[in-house]
């Protein structure tokens, strides 16, 4: 069982130490996981310069030396694309080593999603989502990712306004982002973090799991998202059963931003 999406202290928003995380992830029974602290380049995030590659560098290295026997660990990072700092996380990215690049969108019409409030109220979904998958789709044209990160998490908190999220209005955009991602070879990740939040449904959906698998997508990988302990390895049998339910055999893991494949 893999993990690849796990945050640490070190990303800003969470409180699992690196340390705490390998010895979670022992007992839940992950044997390969990736540490993606966020690297988030607008200046009014609250993870703003927050990331410091060589700390994270010195940590994941103390841990494979501890658990190296028992566990594979890589180092990645999650980065919030947004089209207007292009230059700098192309520079970040030409700086710095990774295993992993995990690219995601957080913000819409420069409003964090986390702002729910400001972002939802008042606007119905076509003026939401329908920008959220345009950046989404935009992110993945730099071809600067290996992998698209929660690609419909924009439902997170849009269900709280909009009730379920319906997929078949935004069809034609997410059947283009999916296509776009297999002409790149990226890998699609099965994020559960909305198994325990208010979807309560896997990042993204199984409807657009299947579309991509019609559509012959093969490269998907799992992430738990996890901020906190109770949250390592959480849900990845379920997204590992669901994967092998829409015929996958096979999950992505990543060793200096070269893919390998694991089954099932």
């Amino acid at each position: 069982m893999i993990d690849y999406h796990v945050h640490s202290v070190l990303s800003g928003d969470a409180s699992q130490t690196i340390l705490a995380a390998c010895k979670s992830t022992l007992d839940v029974g992950v044997e390969e996981l990736c540490f993606t602290e966020h690297a988030d380049f607008h200046p009014s995030d609250p993870n703003f310069n927050c990331f410091d590659y060589q700390e994270i560098k010195r940590q994941v290295e103390e841990v494979k030396e501890k658990y190296g026997d028992r566990l594979i660990i890589r180092l990645g990072v999650e980065i919030d694309y947004q089209q207007e700092y292009d230059k700098e996380i192309r520079e970040f990215l030409g700086g710095n080593e990774f295993d992993y690049v995990l690219g995601s969108i957080h913000y819409v019409s420069d409003i964090p999603l986390v702002d729910h409030p400001r972002l939802f109220t008042g606007r119905i979904p076509r003026d939401t989502y329908g920008p959220y998958f345009d950046a989404v789709l935009g992110m993945i044209e730099t071809e600067l990712f290996d992998t698209v990160a929660h690609l419909d998490v924009c439902k997170r908190h849009g269900v709280k306004y909009y009730g379920e999220f319906d997929p078949e209005p935004f069809a034609e955009q997410i059947r283009d982002i999916l296509a776009a991602a297999i002409r790149r070879e990226m890998t699609i990740e099965i994020n559960t973090s909305g198994l325990h939040q208010s979807p309560h449904d896997t990042y993204p959906s199984r409807s657009i799991l299947e579309e991509y698998r019609s559509i012959g997508g093969t490269n998907i990988t799992v992430g738990s998202d996890s901020h906190h302990l109770e949250h390592v390895g959480s849900g990845i049998g379920c997204a590992l059963a669901l994967a092998r339910d829409l015929g996958f055999d096979c999950v992505d893991t990543f060793n200096q931003r070269q893919r390998g494949k694991r089954t099932i």
